[in-house]
This record gives C-alpha cells, structure tokens and sequence, in this order.
C-alpha cells in the first residue's frame, strides 16, 4: 500500500477516481497505471485502499494471483475499459 501511496502523491497520475456499485457495496478505484493504451492486458488499480492488478485474458478480466471474485473484477475491467477505451 505504500507504494500506491507514494505513486499517488508524485502527481503523476491525472487519473479521475472512479466508483463502481457491485453487489449493493460500493467501491472507489484509481488507476495507477502512468499511461493507459489500446490492447493494454494488465492495469495496475488501488482498490478501497488495497493495489490490485487486473489481467486480461481474451476479453475476460481477473485479479492477478487470484480466482476469487470474477465477477467483481470482469465488471471493474469492463468499466475501465469503457471509460478509457482500452
């Protein structure tokens, strides 16, 4: 988590905040990623707090190193992708 914190405070991230309602809870994501670009298959996210990465595989996302909460992180990759036409 210090890390997300300290890439954060550089400033070097213009990124908006965004929100995501999943499940009745809500959740607040910033990317962390400098730079985000067409075909991009991992994004770098600090999720409630927590870094996270997104993998895609084929046009399926997914958390790195877990299989837990599918779902959770296919519509959070779908969002991103929307919002910066990835």
């Amino acid at each position: 988590m210090e890390e997300a914190i300290d890439v954060l405070a550089q400033n070097n991230i213009p990124r908006q905040s965004l929100r995501i309602t999943y499940k009745g809870q809500d959740f607040q994501i910033r990317i962390l990623d400098k730079e985000l670009y067409k075909g991009m298959i991992e994004i770098s996210i600090l999720l409630d707090g927590m870094v996270q990465k997104l993998i895609r595989n084929k046009d399926i996302w997914h958390f790195e190193n877990s299989d837990n909460d599918k779902d959770f992180a296919n519509d959070i990759g779908r969002l991103i992708s929307l919002r910066y036409r990835l």
